[in-house]
């Protein structure tokens, strides 16, 4: 049997072809391969990256969460602390209260019906009612002898009696007091908020 020569020539390029074809597959095979493994440390990489950053940012939100309550917390304590005190200030007003209308009666009777207004002992309680210091040099004695021309003044029943006059003076010393006592505790909160 006759081989045609290009059939042969054939035969023979495809037996050296054949092994090249092979040697390039493996080749291919082999880089594909090795691509392969390369993106896989490069993606395991990335992945631990990112889960070291997520970590880290858990951390920092744990750490900026306990810093806030720890703040709140104080914050809190510093309320309760400055409301506790404004109410004992408030308690200690009403009994200071209680008290000055307990010495309206005495004070009144002492000044006597010489005087048509307040007496000495009565302005002394007034001024006690709305804050300032019961003693001062400057003020009479609870003489009526004192009172200026106390014969010609209308009669007490024409205006308000020193009684109703020392109430109010209570009454609203009270007041005054409170608003400075809650104004104070306001600062001392603000000033406390801003310290911390």
């Amino acid at each position: 049997m006759t081989i045609n020569p290009l059939a042969a020539l054939a035969i023979k390029g495809a037996v050296y072809l054949l092994p090249l074809l092979g040697v390039g597959y493996v080749g291919y095979q082999t880089g594909q391969s090795l691509a392969d493994q390369r993106h896989q440390v490069a993606l395991a990489t990335l992945k631990a990256q990112h889960a070291a950053e997520l970590k880290q940012r858990a951390e920092d939100n744990v750490r900026t969460l306990t810093a806030a309550s720890a703040e709140q917390k104080r914050l809190a304590d510093l309320v309760h602390q400055v409301g506790w005190q404004l109410l004992q200030a408030r308690g200690e007003l009403a009994r200071s209260q209680a008290q000055l209308k307990e010495r309206i009666p005495n004070a009144t009777q002492r000044d006597g019906a010489a005087f048509t207004g307040l007496g000495p002992d009565s302005l002394r309680l007034y001024r006690a009612a709305l804050g300032y210091a019961e003693s001062d040099s400057g003020m009479p004695s609870a003489d009526a002898g004192n009172a200026a021309k106390a014969d010609q003044a209308s009669s007490s029943r024409a205006g308000l009696p020193p009684a109703d006059l020392l109430n109010h003076a209570a009454d609203y010393g009270r007041w005054c007091q409170e608003l400075e006592i809650r104004l104070d505790s306001y600062i001392r909160l603000h000033q406390g908020a801003a310290h911390g």
